[in-house]
Formats: C-alpha cells, sequence, structure tokens
C-alpha cells in the first residue's frame, strides 16, 4: 500500500527571528539548500512506487506561497492556526479509513534520506496492524532543546513500544537519559492508519474530532466553525495517553533548524566553524555564524555568536544560547508599544481604562433614537446634533479593540459592539445599499448619500472584528469591501472617489482609511485580493499624493488627480500616512521606507509650533487638535527620528490635552495661546485613543 504523506506547513520558526517571521517562515525560506524547506520535505517523499500525491496542510495567510513551494500537493489551508492536532484529524477525516498517512514536519532537515526510507519501511507493518508509529532519532549529544521519547525497557529491535514521552529536559536530565539508551529525540514524524489516528481521537480528544469534521466542508476549513477548534498538539491530545504507540528508532541526520546554533550546523562552515552568507567579514573569530539580506557585517575577535540582519531588524546571540532567544524577540517586536515611561504608561493605562471607556460605553449609544452621539457637551451629556455615518465604526473599532486588549468589564466593550452591529445592520443602512452619511438626532436617515469615508470605516471596523472572533465581522467587511470597489471605484483615472458627496473631487483621506482597513483585514485573514488592493494604494500614493519636492502630502485633487492649488497639508495626515506605510512594508515588504521618513521629517521641521502639531499648514489662526498630536506619537514610536522624542510628545498629550479635559473626556483643540477652542468633546476621538495610546497604556487589567 502507497503511503500518503501529510505535511504539516503552519510553524512560525519564531526562534529563527528575523529572518523568518509571521508573514514569511522558515518552512518558504532557503536555509540549507537551494529550495525552501517546504520543497525540499516534498522531494523525500517523491518517489511514486512508495508514496501518494502528498497533502500540504498550512495557513490561509500563506496560500500564494503554498500554491508556489508546494506546487506538486494537494492543499488543506487552515483559517486559523490550531496547533498540530486539528491539521491531523483533518488529514484523517479526508483520507480512505484504511489509508496509510505518515506525517512530516514542513521544516525539518534529513540529510540522509536513505535512511529516512528504510525507517519507514521498518514501520510500516506496525502501523498496518493499527499502531501509531513515531520516529525517534538517535540522539549523540544530550540536547535541551527536543522533546524525548522513552521506549519499553528491555525492548531491543528495529520497531519498539513507547513508554512516555518526555517534555524538553535540563542537562543532568538529558544526560542520564542517554545513558540508558532507551531515549530518543522526538522527530514529530508519525506513521499510522487513518482509522487508528480517528480512534484514538475518538477515545482521548473526541471534542477536537467533532469540532474539525463539522467545520470540515467540502474539502475546505470553514472559519467560523475552525475558529472554535480547541488548539492543541497531537502529543498532548493524543500521543501522551494512547498505549498502542511505537517508535523506530533511527539516525537519519536530522535537525528540526530550531535556532540559529541547529542551522550553523547544518551549514558549510570553514576550519574554524564559521559559516556566512551575505556581505561579512570575520577576522580572528570562530564559531560565528553570520547571515545579512542587505547590511554589510563586519565581525572582529569573537566566538560563539551569530549575527543575522535583515534591512529592518539585527539579531546578535551567543550560538549557545540561541534557543533562548524569544524573550528578546517578544521584547524587540513590543519596543514601540513600551516606548512611553513607567509613569506615562501607568497614568494612561488609568486613565483611559478606568475613567475614558467605562463613561463612553454607557454613553456612546442613545438607546431611544437608536443613533451613536456625535459629541457629549461640557456636562458629559448627549448632544442632540446630527451624527456622522462614521461615527457608528468608529466607536465599532474602538471597543473592538479595547476587547482585544482585554477591557470588556462586566460586558461594556460587547455591549457598544453589539449596538453598533445592530446600527450597521438596520437604521444606518442607506435606502441604495451601503451605509448612510448623516443620522438625524431622532434616529432616522437625514442624509442618504454614501460616503467613501464612512465606508473605510465600516470595513475597518468589521475588519477588526474578525480579530477578535466574530463572525458577523467577515459579512460587514466583505460587503463593505464590495461596496467600496463597485460604488466608488473610479474606473477612468483609478483609486476611489465620491461620487455622491465629493462629485469631481479625489481626497487623500479615505484613501489613508481604506488603507488601514485593508491592514487590518490582511492581518485578519490573509485574503490575496487585500494585498492587491493595498499596493494599488501605495502606488497611487507614489504617483499622486506624496509631494517628492517637499517630502509632504497633498489632500485634494481633482477627478483625475490634478492637485488643487494652493495645497492643502495637514502634519497629522502625514504622520498617519508614515504609520501606515510603515505597517504596510511590515506587513508585505514593500519599501516605503523613504516616504516615511521624509513624512516624518517634514512635518517635525515645518508642522510644529511649541511642540505641537498644526491642524493645517500655513492656514491662519493656527489650531491645534488633539489627532494629530495622537499620530505624532504613534509615528515617533515606529520611526526613529534623531532630535525627537515620543516621550516628549507623549507627556504634551497628557498635560495639555488630558490632565485638562473635563473628567469624562479630553480638550479636542487648542487655540494659539494654548486654550481650548470649544467645549464638546467628539466621540469620534476614541478611535485615535485606541491607535495613538491604548498599545502605549497596554493591556487591560
Amino acid at each position: 500500500m502507497k503511503i500518503r504523506p501529510v505535511i504539516l506547513c503552519g510553524g512560525g520558526g519564531s526562534r529563527l527571528w528575523p529572518i523568518s517571521n509571521k508573514n514569511t517562515p522558515k518552512q518558504f525560506l532557503s536555509l540549507i539548500g537551494k529550495r525552501s524547506m517546504l520543497a525540499e520535505t516534498i522531494a523525500r517523499v517523491d518517489d511514486a512506487n512508495a508514496f501518494e500525491r502528498p497533502l500540504a496542510i498550512g495557513s490561509m495567510r500563506h496560500k500564494e506561497q503554498l500554491e508556489i513551494e508546494a506546487a506538486g500537493a494537494d492543499l488543506l489551508l487552515e483559517p486559523v492556526a490550531r496547533n498540530s492536532a486539528a491539521p491531523i484529524a483533518a488529514a484523517c477525516i479526508e483520507s480512505r479509513s484504511n489509508a496509510l498517512l505518515i506525517v512530516l514536519p514542513a521544516d525539518h532537515n534529513i540529510i540522509d534520506i536513505a535512511a529516512f526510507r528504510r525507517a519507514i519501511v521498518l514501520g510500516t507493518e506496525a502501523a498496518e496492524s493499527g499502531r501509531i508509529v513515531t520516529f525517534g532519532i538517535n540522539p549523540d549529544f544530550p540536547s535541551t532543546g527536543y522533546g524525548y521519547i522513552e521506549a519499553t525497557e528491555g525492548e531491543t529491535g528495529s520497531v519498539r513500544s513507547v513508554a512516555r514521552f518526555v517534555e524538553k529536559p535540563d542537562v543532568a536530565t538529558a544526560t542520564h537519559y542517554l545513558s540508558t539508551g532507551r531515549f530518543f529525540w522526538n522527530a514529530g514524524i508519525f506513521l499510522f492508519r487513518a482509522d487508528a489516528m480517528l480512534e484514538a481521537f475518538t477515545k482521548y480528544a473526541p471534542d477536537i474530532l467533532q469540532d474539525v469534521a463539522y467545520a470540515l466542508k467540502d474539502g475546505k476549513l470553514d472559519r467560523t466553525a475552525f475558529e472554535k477548534v480547541r488548539s492543541e498538539s497531537i502529543d498532548y491530545a493524543v500521543l501522551e495517553a494512547a498505549t498502542n504507540i511505537s517508535v523506530v528508532p533511527v539516525s537519519m541526520g536530522w535537525s528540526d533548524v530550531g535556532d540559529y546554533r541547529s542551522l550553523h550546523g547544518e551549514v558549510n562552515c570553514d576550519d574554524k566553524h564559521i559559516a556566512t552568507s551575505g556581505p561579512a567579514v570575520v577576522l580572528d573569530s570562530r564559531s560565528v555564524f553570520v547571515r545579512s539580506m542587505g547590511p554589510t557585517v563586519a565581525i572582529n575577535g569573537v566566538e560563539d555568536i551569530a549575527v543575522v540582519a535583515t534591512n529592518n531588524e539585527i539579531l546578535v546571540t551567543r550560538l549557545s544560547a540561541a534557543s533562548d532567544i524569544k524573550p528578546a524577540v517578544t521584547a524587540a517586536e513590543r519596543l514601540p508599544f513600551d516606548i512611553a515611561t513607567a509613569s506615562q504608561r501607568s497614568w494612561l493605562s488609568e486613565w483611559l481604562w478606568t475613567r475614558i471607556m467605562p463613561y463612553w460605553a454607557d454613553r456612546a449609544f442613545d438607546e431611544k433614537s437608536g443613533r451613536f452621539v456625535e459629541n457629549l457637551n461640557c456636562h458629559g451629556e448627549r448632544d442632540v446634533t446630527t451624527t456622522r455615518g462614521r461615527v457608528a465604526p468608529r466607536q465599532l473599532y474602538a471597543y473592538a479593540v479595547a476587547k482585544q486588549l482585554g477591557w470588556n468589564p462586566g460586558g461594556a466593550a460587547d455591549k457598544v459592539i453589539e449596538a453598533a452591529i445592530a446600527f450597521l445592520d438596520g437604521p444606518g443602512r442607506a435606502p441604495s445599499g451601503g451605509w448612510a452619511h448623516r443620522i438625524a438626532p431622532n434616529g432616522s436617515i437625514e442624509d442618504p448619500r454614501r460616503d467613501l469615508y464612512d465606508h473605510a470605516f465600516v470595513a475597518l471596523a468589521a475588519s477588526q472584528l474578525i480579530l477578535i472572533g466574530e463572525p458577523v465581522g467577515h459579512r460587514l467587511a466583505e460587503e463593505a469591501f464590495e461596496t467600496i470597489d463597485s460604488l466608488f471605484a473610479d474606473l477612468e483615472y483609478g483609486g476611489w472617489h465620491d461620487p455622491e458627496t465629493a462629485p469631481g473631487m479625489k481626497l487623500a483621506n479615505p484613501h489613508m482609511h481604506l488603507l488601514e482597513a485593508s491592514l487590518v483585514h490582511y492581518e485578519a485573514t490573509a485574503d490575496p485580493k487585500t494585498a492587491i488592493r493595498m499596493e494599488r494604494i501605495a502606488s497611487l500614493f507614489e504617483r499622486y499624493m506624496f509631494t517628492p519636492e517637499t517630502g509632504a502630502m497633498c489632500e485634494t485633487f481633482a477627478s483625475d488627480w490634478s492637485r488643487h492649488y494652493p495645497a492643502r497639508t495637514e502634519p497629522g495626515h502625514c504622520y498617519e500616512w508614515a504609520f501606515l506605510l510603515d505597517a504596510l512594508r511590515r506587513t508585505t515588504g514593500r519599501d516605503t521606507g523613504s516616504w516615511c521618513r521624509r513624512l516624518v521629517d517634514w512635518s517635525e521641521r515645518h508642522g510644529l509650533r511649541d511642540g505641537l502639531a498644526v491642524d493645517v499648514f500655513e492656514e491662519t489662526p493656527e489650531t491645534f487638535r488633539l489627532w494629530p498630536q495622537l499620530e505624532r506619537v504613534r509615528a515617533l514610536s515606529w520611526l526613529y527620528r534623531e532630535g525627537s522624542s515620543a516621550q516628549s510628545a507623549i507627556e504634551s498629550v497628557i498635560a495639555r490635552y488630558l490632565e485638562t479635559g473635563p473628567a469624562f473626556g479630553w480638550v479636542d483643540q487648542l487655540r494659539a495661546d494654548g486654550k481650548p477652542m470649544n467645549e464638546a468633546v467628539p466621540a469620534s476621538m476614541l478611535y485615535h485613543l485606541m491607535t495613538g495610546l491604548a498599545p502605549l497604556a497596554g493591556p487591560s487589567t
């Protein structure tokens, strides 16, 4: 009987940061040979006499990469990651009951392919008889980085019964393991009949099997159903409890290439154990691994060192400590959010989570009229003015982010989220489709026109709902993006326009929020169509919106993208574009660095007065709203600029806008003399609080 390979492609490879990341994990990288690790794995089972066509199971996020690197395999795409038990259960359900399956991680290296295939032959008889066969690597040193399989004492031979699985040990324990001759490294490779594994799931993890079976429809995994599957490894879910497990000991030059020490041991080195890739010079050193994907690296007088550089990140670690880099990587990825001082973080956390969010959760929605309010007055009461169509989705987004960060006391965030969804599905809808531009104080539609800016925020809020696991987010996001592309797309001149609310014009701001919505949607779904939309917006920015002669950007255009003069420039939007374009770089790898630097540089040189960003450049009298200051904070947190301090910007926001505001709110706008301009507190500002301050305040506790 031929064996069906099942290749698990969902690993993250976080200990090989920065070259391995969530967008391009190590299975898609050529770390050792000329092919990717996934392609190498498929090549090991390309014998048509022994193996059926492989099944590769990986993330929907990596659909395009999987189609390229696993071109010779069937694909099953996971909407969300659920560890190894769920995909193995899905593979069993999708196979004949008596089919032999071999489960292979996509990101391991095996040097001796012949030994690998001999081990499979040795384990086949046991697997055909109903045993679940594992493959244990004969250990050649007391590794503390691998789990171990213990064979039953007294057994010898090519196939042995498993006594137990054990976690990664300390050095002394690992040394003892090797001395017994009964312990083997757990390679994460399994051979079994589909019905035998299904029986084990039925006995030890029936909930996983049932939930996966429910999610699996016509060879595809339904997102909403699959999100409910328990995330667990096959070891914990089944193997550690099962009694019909066998192990085949094998020496086949195996490595999980789990960190830079492992990778260093797999690549070609010189006589001083030095391995380099990319522009690198190493002198007077030994036991060094250098890999550069851009910057020139010079190493002198060191040993036991790995230096790994991309265009944006650099990792330096001792090779002997390479398995322990996760805390450093986590800290590096959180660096922009940890830029606030401890006292600032503490103040912001108390102000935002204890005062502001609870108060607005009670007053954001007027149950009597069925609308979200535009402002609160100086007494903290709801206003009686018209509400713009963007307010409800901005509130929905704000409270969905708050819930993601852990704030939902007594279901307060859920209350706002549910009300906003009901509004968007009911009174907020325009008669001709999409969502209305303005809502009257009594909750009726005052202005039924459709506006691109409003719809971009519906798409953003819906995408954020997907991130927090709200199934309705998929429907709303799909409808919002479809409406945007059908109603607002300009097929003649490119981009998107407002045929109902701003005919004959193009506006940069709605394009910016459409990019923002697309970034969140791509984070949530990895939809290739969303990636294409982001690329289109970036190209429009480069071609029309960015002003290379100044380093700033324009706000308004004619329908053919010719600029309006005198050009209107808002420093706050320059900061906001800089952050979003940098997020695009981090998401897709598109080189946006020059734009980001120049936008921030221009704003810092020309858009500040006494440390505050002006609302509109060269407009008099000068005014200073809160939101440009928050966008400046966000940009400076992510984009370093010599002479500019994010901490100073944070302190200025706290002192001038937050501490001096009412107990339930903030100062929205200052005059040139530093005094407040109005007493109303706008609801739409909660969006900027979530994007600019919430990440700095930290999770709600």
